[in-house]
Protein backbone atom coordinates (compact mmCIF):
# COMPACT_ATOMS: atom_id res chain seq x y z
CA UNK A 1 0.00 0.00 0.00
CA UNK A 2 0.93 3.58 -0.59
CA UNK A 3 2.23 6.13 1.92
CA UNK A 4 -0.80 8.71 0.65
CA UNK A 5 -3.62 6.28 0.32
CA UNK A 6 -2.52 4.88 4.12
CA UNK A 7 -2.18 8.50 5.09
CA UNK A 8 -5.42 9.12 3.74
CA UNK A 9 -7.35 6.23 5.36
CA UNK A 10 -6.13 6.99 9.03
CA UNK A 11 -6.98 11.20 8.02
CA UNK A 12 -10.52 9.46 7.66
CA UNK A 13 -10.69 7.52 10.56
CA UNK A 14 -9.81 10.84 12.83
CA UNK A 15 -12.13 12.83 10.84
CA UNK A 16 -15.12 10.50 11.02
CA UNK A 17 -14.33 9.23 14.72
CA UNK A 18 -12.58 12.40 16.43
CA UNK A 19 -10.06 9.31 18.27
CA UNK A 20 -6.47 9.67 17.86
CA UNK A 21 -4.60 7.43 14.72
CA UNK A 22 -1.06 6.81 14.73
CA UNK A 23 0.95 4.35 12.13
CA UNK A 24 4.38 3.54 13.06
CA UNK A 25 6.82 1.46 11.04
CA UNK A 26 8.91 -1.52 11.23
CA UNK A 27 11.12 0.63 12.85
CA UNK A 28 9.09 2.06 15.68
CA UNK A 29 9.26 5.25 14.08
CA UNK A 30 6.11 7.21 14.59
CA UNK A 31 4.95 7.87 10.85
CA UNK A 32 1.72 9.51 10.54
CA UNK A 33 0.17 11.41 13.35
CA UNK A 34 -3.81 12.36 13.26
CA UNK A 35 -4.70 13.41 17.12
CA UNK A 36 -5.83 16.80 19.25
CA UNK A 37 -2.98 18.56 20.83
CA UNK A 38 -5.08 19.01 23.97
CA UNK A 39 -4.89 15.12 24.56
CA UNK A 40 -2.05 14.77 26.44
CA UNK A 41 -1.69 11.55 28.35
CA UNK A 42 -0.72 12.31 32.23
CA UNK A 43 0.49 8.79 32.63
CA UNK A 44 3.94 9.00 30.26
CA UNK A 45 6.78 11.77 29.91
CA UNK A 46 6.92 11.24 25.62
CA UNK A 47 5.18 9.77 23.24
CA UNK A 48 7.94 6.87 22.83
CA UNK A 49 6.83 6.00 26.12
CA UNK A 50 3.00 6.23 25.25
CA UNK A 51 4.13 3.60 22.25
CA UNK A 52 6.52 1.07 23.99
CA UNK A 53 3.56 -1.40 25.06
CA UNK A 54 2.40 -1.18 21.53
CA UNK A 55 5.66 -2.65 20.34
CA UNK A 56 5.74 -5.59 21.70
CA UNK A 57 3.67 -8.26 19.04
CA UNK A 58 5.53 -8.29 15.44
CA UNK A 59 4.14 -11.85 14.77
CA UNK A 60 1.36 -11.51 11.86
CA UNK A 61 -2.22 -11.74 13.40
CA UNK A 62 -4.78 -11.25 10.22
CA UNK A 63 -7.32 -8.93 12.69
CA UNK A 64 -7.39 -6.33 14.65
CA UNK A 65 -5.87 -6.58 18.32
CA UNK A 66 -7.09 -4.94 21.09
CA UNK A 67 -5.35 -3.43 24.13
CA UNK A 68 -6.89 -2.15 27.56
CA UNK A 69 -4.45 -0.26 29.32
CA UNK A 70 -4.33 -0.42 33.56
CA UNK A 71 -6.19 3.30 33.42
CA UNK A 72 -8.99 2.33 31.38
CA UNK A 73 -7.88 3.61 28.07
CA UNK A 74 -9.15 1.12 24.94
CA UNK A 75 -6.76 0.86 21.72
CA UNK A 76 -7.39 -1.13 18.96
CA UNK A 77 -3.95 -1.79 16.82
CA UNK A 78 -4.17 -3.51 12.81
CA UNK A 79 -1.11 -4.43 11.29
CA UNK A 80 0.32 -3.13 7.84
CA UNK A 81 1.83 -5.91 5.87
CA UNK A 82 3.37 -6.35 2.37
CA UNK A 83 3.98 -9.62 0.79
CA UNK A 84 3.72 -10.73 4.34
CA UNK A 85 6.28 -8.80 5.47
CA UNK A 86 5.47 -6.42 8.06
CA UNK A 87 5.55 -2.43 7.55
CA UNK A 88 4.09 -1.17 10.39
CA UNK A 89 1.02 -1.11 12.96
CA UNK A 90 -1.83 1.43 12.71
CA UNK A 91 -2.72 2.66 16.74
CA UNK A 92 -6.35 4.19 17.31
CA UNK A 93 -7.05 5.74 20.89
CA UNK A 94 -7.62 6.22 23.54
CA UNK A 95 -11.19 5.97 24.10
CA UNK A 96 -13.23 5.22 27.58
CA UNK A 97 -15.72 2.78 27.90
CA UNK A 98 -18.84 4.48 27.12
CA UNK A 99 -20.46 3.87 30.89
CA UNK A 100 -17.44 5.42 32.49
CA UNK A 101 -19.27 8.37 34.01
CA UNK A 102 -18.13 11.20 36.16
CA UNK A 103 -19.00 9.10 39.45
CA UNK A 104 -17.03 6.40 38.39
CA UNK A 105 -13.65 8.14 37.12
CA UNK A 106 -13.99 9.72 40.79
CA UNK A 107 -14.47 6.35 42.31
CA UNK A 108 -11.65 5.00 39.86
CA UNK A 109 -9.08 7.59 40.79
CA UNK A 110 -9.84 6.83 44.71
CA UNK A 111 -8.86 3.70 44.17
CA UNK A 112 -5.61 4.70 42.40
CA UNK A 113 -2.23 5.10 44.73
CA UNK A 114 -1.21 8.80 42.53
CA UNK A 115 -0.45 12.42 44.16
CA UNK A 116 -3.43 14.53 44.13
CA UNK A 117 -2.06 17.08 41.54
CA UNK A 118 -2.25 13.85 39.21
CA UNK A 119 -5.85 13.10 39.98
CA UNK A 120 -6.54 16.74 38.61
CA UNK A 121 -5.16 15.94 35.70
CA UNK A 122 -6.14 12.35 34.82
CA UNK A 123 -10.41 14.06 35.62
CA UNK A 124 -9.30 16.03 32.40
CA UNK A 125 -7.72 13.93 30.56
CA UNK A 126 -11.17 11.36 30.70
CA UNK A 127 -13.32 14.14 30.30
CA UNK A 128 -11.31 14.98 26.35
CA UNK A 129 -11.08 11.37 25.33
CA UNK A 130 -14.42 9.99 23.37
CA UNK A 131 -16.76 7.37 25.17
CA UNK A 132 -17.63 4.41 22.93
CA UNK A 133 -19.46 1.12 23.02
CA UNK A 134 -17.48 -1.88 23.01
CA UNK A 135 -19.72 -2.98 19.86
CA UNK A 136 -19.26 0.40 17.90
CA UNK A 137 -15.31 0.40 18.83
CA UNK A 138 -14.90 -3.39 17.06
CA UNK A 139 -17.09 -1.91 14.15
CA UNK A 140 -15.05 0.94 13.77
CA UNK A 141 -11.90 -1.66 13.69
CA UNK A 142 -13.48 -3.88 11.34
CA UNK A 143 -14.31 -0.48 8.94
CA UNK A 144 -10.56 -0.09 8.94
CA UNK A 145 -9.60 -3.40 8.29
CA UNK A 146 -12.06 -3.01 5.05
CA UNK A 147 -10.42 -0.07 3.81
CA UNK A 148 -6.93 -1.23 4.64
CA UNK A 149 -7.79 -4.98 3.01
CA UNK A 150 -11.21 -5.11 1.32
CA UNK A 151 -11.88 -8.06 3.55
CA UNK A 152 -14.96 -8.87 5.81
CA UNK A 153 -14.71 -9.63 9.40
CA UNK A 154 -17.07 -10.82 12.17
CA UNK A 155 -17.19 -9.24 15.08
CA UNK A 156 -17.43 -12.48 17.15
CA UNK A 157 -14.38 -14.14 15.08
CA UNK A 158 -12.37 -10.79 16.50
CA UNK A 159 -13.55 -11.51 19.64
CA UNK A 160 -12.75 -15.36 19.94
CA UNK A 161 -9.12 -14.35 18.42
CA UNK A 162 -8.27 -11.86 21.07
CA UNK A 163 -9.17 -14.68 23.82
CA UNK A 164 -7.31 -17.24 21.96
CA UNK A 165 -4.02 -14.34 21.90
CA UNK A 166 -5.47 -13.26 25.30
CA UNK A 167 -3.05 -15.83 27.48
CA UNK A 168 -0.19 -14.75 26.02
CA UNK A 169 -0.16 -11.00 25.35
CA UNK A 170 -1.47 -10.88 29.33
CA UNK A 171 2.15 -11.37 29.99
CA UNK A 172 3.14 -8.23 28.78
CA UNK A 173 3.90 -5.64 31.85
CA UNK A 174 1.21 -2.51 30.56
CA UNK A 175 -1.41 -2.96 28.66
CA UNK A 176 -4.66 -5.97 29.70
CA UNK A 177 -5.09 -7.27 25.59
CA UNK A 178 -8.95 -8.13 25.86
CA UNK A 179 -11.97 -7.10 23.82
CA UNK A 180 -13.94 -4.77 26.13
CA UNK A 181 -12.85 -5.81 29.20
CA UNK A 182 -12.77 -2.57 31.13
CA UNK A 183 -16.66 -2.13 31.58
CA UNK A 184 -18.34 -3.66 34.72
CA UNK A 185 -18.66 -7.12 34.78
CA UNK A 186 -22.78 -8.06 34.45
CA UNK A 187 -24.72 -5.12 33.86
CA UNK A 188 -28.23 -5.37 36.28
CA UNK A 189 -29.87 -1.64 35.56
CA UNK A 190 -29.27 -1.52 32.03
CA UNK A 191 -30.31 -3.94 29.08
CA UNK A 192 -32.58 -6.55 31.06
CA UNK A 193 -32.40 -8.71 27.34
CA UNK A 194 -28.39 -8.80 27.41
CA UNK A 195 -28.00 -10.01 31.49
CA UNK A 196 -31.36 -12.69 30.52
CA UNK A 197 -29.27 -14.05 27.63
CA UNK A 198 -26.03 -13.92 29.40
CA UNK A 199 -27.35 -16.11 32.06
CA UNK A 200 -29.22 -18.33 29.76
CA UNK A 201 -25.97 -19.12 28.21
CA UNK A 202 -24.75 -20.34 31.53
CA UNK A 203 -27.88 -22.52 31.86
CA UNK A 204 -27.79 -24.27 28.85
CA UNK A 205 -24.03 -24.76 29.11
CA UNK A 206 -22.97 -22.32 25.96
CA UNK A 207 -19.79 -21.26 26.80
CA UNK A 208 -18.24 -20.03 23.80
CA UNK A 209 -22.10 -17.91 22.90
CA UNK A 210 -21.28 -16.68 26.61
CA UNK A 211 -18.00 -15.29 25.91
CA UNK A 212 -19.26 -13.62 22.75
CA UNK A 213 -21.54 -11.46 24.18
CA UNK A 214 -19.61 -10.77 27.80
CA UNK A 215 -17.46 -8.95 25.56
CA UNK A 216 -19.95 -6.65 24.21
CA UNK A 217 -21.76 -3.84 25.84
CA UNK A 218 -24.89 -2.96 25.05
CA UNK A 219 -25.76 0.18 23.55
CA UNK A 220 -28.08 1.60 26.28
CA UNK A 221 -28.25 2.02 30.27
CA UNK A 222 -25.85 2.26 33.01
CA UNK A 223 -24.78 -0.31 35.45
CA UNK A 224 -25.59 -0.21 38.83
CA UNK A 225 -23.47 1.43 41.43
CA UNK A 226 -23.03 -0.38 44.09
CA UNK A 227 -20.59 1.37 45.67
CA UNK A 228 -19.75 5.22 45.40
CA UNK A 229 -16.17 5.61 46.96
CA UNK A 230 -14.56 2.93 45.81
CA UNK A 231 -14.54 1.72 41.94
CA UNK A 232 -12.58 -1.36 43.09
CA UNK A 233 -15.50 -2.41 45.65
CA UNK A 234 -18.38 -2.04 43.30
CA UNK A 235 -17.01 -4.04 40.86
CA UNK A 236 -16.93 -6.81 43.62
CA UNK A 237 -20.01 -6.00 44.94
CA UNK A 238 -21.46 -6.57 41.06
CA UNK A 239 -19.31 -9.35 40.88
CA UNK A 240 -20.19 -11.05 43.75
CA UNK A 241 -24.35 -10.69 42.44
CA UNK A 242 -23.45 -12.16 39.00
CA UNK A 243 -21.70 -15.37 40.72
CA UNK A 244 -24.91 -15.34 42.95
CA UNK A 245 -27.23 -15.40 39.33
CA UNK A 246 -24.80 -17.77 37.34
CA UNK A 247 -24.52 -19.99 40.65
CA UNK A 248 -29.24 -20.23 40.45
CA UNK A 249 -28.48 -20.50 36.17
CA UNK A 250 -26.05 -23.59 36.81
CA UNK A 251 -27.91 -25.51 39.05
CA UNK A 252 -31.14 -24.65 36.35
CA UNK A 253 -28.68 -26.02 33.49
CA UNK A 254 -28.40 -29.47 35.66
CA UNK A 255 -25.58 -28.98 37.77
CA UNK A 256 -25.87 -30.46 40.90
CA UNK A 257 -26.27 -28.05 43.74
CA UNK A 258 -23.64 -28.98 46.36
CA UNK A 259 -21.00 -28.20 43.30
CA UNK A 260 -22.81 -25.20 42.55
CA UNK A 261 -22.70 -23.85 45.94
CA UNK A 262 -19.43 -24.35 46.68
CA UNK A 263 -17.51 -23.15 43.34
CA UNK A 264 -20.06 -20.21 44.59
CA UNK A 265 -18.60 -19.87 48.04
CA UNK A 266 -15.14 -20.45 46.77
CA UNK A 267 -14.99 -17.81 43.87
CA UNK A 268 -16.58 -14.80 46.20
CA UNK A 269 -13.79 -15.76 48.82
CA UNK A 270 -11.10 -15.39 45.79
CA UNK A 271 -12.93 -12.10 44.73
CA UNK A 272 -12.45 -10.61 47.44
CA UNK A 273 -8.58 -11.34 48.09
CA UNK A 274 -8.38 -9.20 44.63
CA UNK A 275 -6.35 -6.11 44.66
CA UNK A 276 -7.13 -4.11 41.30
CA UNK A 277 -9.92 -3.83 38.56
CA UNK A 278 -7.86 -5.22 35.97
CA UNK A 279 -7.64 -8.82 38.15
CA UNK A 280 -11.05 -8.52 39.13
CA UNK A 281 -12.74 -8.05 35.20
CA UNK A 282 -10.50 -11.13 34.48
CA UNK A 283 -11.47 -13.24 37.52
CA UNK A 284 -15.10 -12.81 36.57
CA UNK A 285 -15.05 -13.79 33.19
CA UNK A 286 -13.22 -16.73 33.86
CA UNK A 287 -15.40 -17.87 36.87
CA UNK A 288 -19.12 -17.02 35.04
CA UNK A 289 -17.70 -18.76 31.87
CA UNK A 290 -16.42 -21.77 34.09
CA UNK A 291 -20.12 -21.96 35.39
CA UNK A 292 -20.96 -22.55 31.76
CA UNK A 293 -18.62 -24.63 30.94
CA UNK A 294 -19.10 -27.03 33.85
CA UNK A 295 -22.71 -27.26 33.06
CA UNK A 296 -21.57 -28.37 29.53
CA UNK A 297 -19.29 -31.19 30.95
CA UNK A 298 -22.39 -31.84 33.06
CA UNK A 299 -24.52 -32.24 30.57
CA UNK A 300 -22.21 -34.62 27.97
CA UNK A 301 -21.32 -37.48 30.75
CA UNK A 302 -24.88 -38.67 30.80
CA UNK A 303 -24.55 -39.68 27.33
CA UNK A 304 -22.06 -42.24 25.74
CA UNK A 305 -19.81 -40.74 23.25
CA UNK A 306 -21.96 -41.56 19.76
CA UNK A 307 -25.02 -39.50 21.13
CA UNK A 308 -22.60 -36.78 22.51
CA UNK A 309 -21.04 -36.43 18.97
CA UNK A 310 -25.10 -36.34 17.36
CA UNK A 311 -25.61 -33.72 20.43
CA UNK A 312 -22.77 -31.66 19.63
CA UNK A 313 -23.07 -31.74 15.62
CA UNK A 314 -26.94 -31.06 16.35
CA UNK A 315 -26.24 -28.39 18.30
CA UNK A 316 -23.09 -26.44 15.58
CA UNK A 317 -25.39 -27.76 12.59
CA UNK A 318 -28.90 -26.36 13.88
CA UNK A 319 -29.70 -23.98 10.87
CA UNK A 320 -28.88 -26.67 8.23
CA UNK A 321 -30.72 -29.66 7.06
CA UNK A 322 -30.42 -32.51 9.56
CA UNK A 323 -31.68 -36.16 8.56
CA UNK A 324 -30.70 -39.52 10.81
CA UNK A 325 -29.02 -40.54 7.72
CA UNK A 326 -25.99 -38.27 8.06
CA UNK A 327 -26.19 -38.44 11.87
CA UNK A 328 -25.33 -41.90 11.26
CA UNK A 329 -22.73 -41.29 8.89
CA UNK A 330 -21.49 -39.14 11.30
CA UNK A 331 -20.66 -41.82 14.03
CA UNK A 332 -20.24 -44.30 11.42
CA UNK A 333 -23.56 -46.11 13.01
CA UNK A 334 -26.24 -48.15 11.51
CA UNK A 335 -29.05 -45.67 11.21
CA UNK A 336 -31.64 -48.10 12.70
CA UNK A 337 -28.98 -48.81 15.42
CA UNK A 338 -28.67 -45.03 16.35
CA UNK A 339 -31.95 -43.96 16.76
CA UNK A 340 -32.39 -47.05 18.93
CA UNK A 341 -29.52 -46.12 21.06
CA UNK A 342 -30.51 -42.12 21.03
CA UNK A 343 -34.12 -42.59 22.39
CA UNK A 344 -32.60 -45.19 24.95
CA UNK A 345 -29.85 -42.56 26.16
CA UNK A 346 -31.62 -39.36 25.51
CA UNK A 347 -35.65 -41.13 26.07
CA UNK A 348 -37.16 -39.06 23.13
CA UNK A 349 -36.55 -39.76 19.06
CA UNK A 350 -33.80 -38.01 16.99
CA UNK A 351 -36.61 -36.03 14.88
CA UNK A 352 -38.50 -35.08 18.05
CA UNK A 353 -34.61 -34.07 19.76
CA UNK A 354 -34.28 -31.76 16.50
CA UNK A 355 -37.59 -30.25 16.76
CA UNK A 356 -37.40 -29.64 20.51
CA UNK A 357 -34.17 -27.66 20.17
CA UNK A 358 -35.09 -25.94 17.32
CA UNK A 359 -37.97 -24.71 19.24
CA UNK A 360 -36.22 -23.28 21.68
CA UNK A 361 -33.76 -21.59 18.84
CA UNK A 362 -36.60 -19.96 17.51
CA UNK A 363 -37.73 -18.93 21.07
CA UNK A 364 -34.54 -17.40 21.47
CA UNK A 365 -34.86 -15.57 18.16
CA UNK A 366 -38.13 -14.25 18.66
CA UNK A 367 -36.86 -12.90 21.98
CA UNK A 368 -33.33 -11.51 20.82
CA UNK A 369 -34.29 -10.58 17.72
CA UNK A 370 -36.52 -9.06 15.23
CA UNK A 371 -36.34 -11.36 12.73
CA UNK A 372 -39.65 -11.72 11.13
CA UNK A 373 -41.88 -15.57 11.76
CA UNK A 374 -40.91 -16.38 7.46
CA UNK A 375 -37.38 -15.37 8.59
CA UNK A 376 -37.08 -17.91 11.44
CA UNK A 377 -38.82 -20.16 9.25
CA UNK A 378 -36.40 -20.04 6.39
CA UNK A 379 -33.60 -19.98 8.57
CA UNK A 380 -34.08 -22.83 10.70
CA UNK A 381 -35.01 -25.38 7.49
CA UNK A 382 -38.84 -25.77 8.61
CA UNK A 383 -40.86 -26.25 5.34
CA UNK A 384 -42.86 -23.60 5.06
CA UNK A 385 -44.59 -20.97 7.79
CA UNK A 386 -47.73 -23.24 8.76
CA UNK A 387 -45.84 -26.37 9.52
CA UNK A 388 -43.53 -23.92 11.88
CA UNK A 389 -46.06 -22.56 13.58
CA UNK A 390 -47.44 -26.63 13.96
CA UNK A 391 -44.37 -27.72 15.61
CA UNK A 392 -43.88 -24.81 17.92
CA UNK A 393 -47.43 -24.96 18.78
CA UNK A 394 -47.20 -28.67 19.65
CA UNK A 395 -43.82 -27.82 22.08
CA UNK A 396 -45.08 -24.53 23.29
CA UNK A 397 -48.66 -24.76 23.37
CA UNK A 398 -48.82 -21.31 21.58
CA UNK A 399 -48.27 -19.78 18.29
CA UNK A 400 -45.00 -18.69 17.58
CA UNK A 401 -47.26 -15.08 17.07
CA UNK A 402 -48.53 -15.22 20.51
CA UNK A 403 -45.12 -15.94 22.07
CA UNK A 404 -43.66 -12.68 20.59
CA UNK A 405 -47.24 -11.05 21.54
CA UNK A 406 -46.90 -12.20 24.82
CA UNK A 407 -42.85 -10.94 25.70
CA UNK A 408 -43.89 -7.24 23.91
CA UNK A 409 -46.23 -7.10 26.63
CA UNK A 410 -44.04 -8.63 29.32
CA UNK A 411 -41.66 -6.20 28.13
Amino acid sequence: MKMQDLQYICKLIYESFHIPVIYINENDVVELEFTSLNIESPFHTSKQEMLKPFQFYKDHFPFPLFVTTDYYENYFMIQVMDHNQYKGTIIVGPTLPYDLTNERVNALIHDMPIRKDLSEKLVHYYELLPRLSNMKFINISMQLYYMLFQKTLDPADIILKNIELGEDLLKIEDPHVAISQKRENVSFHHDFMYEKRLFQYIKEGRKDEFLKIYKLSPEKGELGVLSKKSQLRNSKNLGITAITLATRAAMEGGLHHEIAYTLSDLYIQNLEELTDMKTVDAFMEQALSDFADRVRKHKQHRYSKPINRCLNFIYTHLYEDLTLTSLANLVDLHPNYLSSLFKKEVGISIAEYIQRTKVDEAKSLLTFTNYSLLKITTILNFHDQSYFTKVFRKYTGVTPKKYKNTLEKGQ
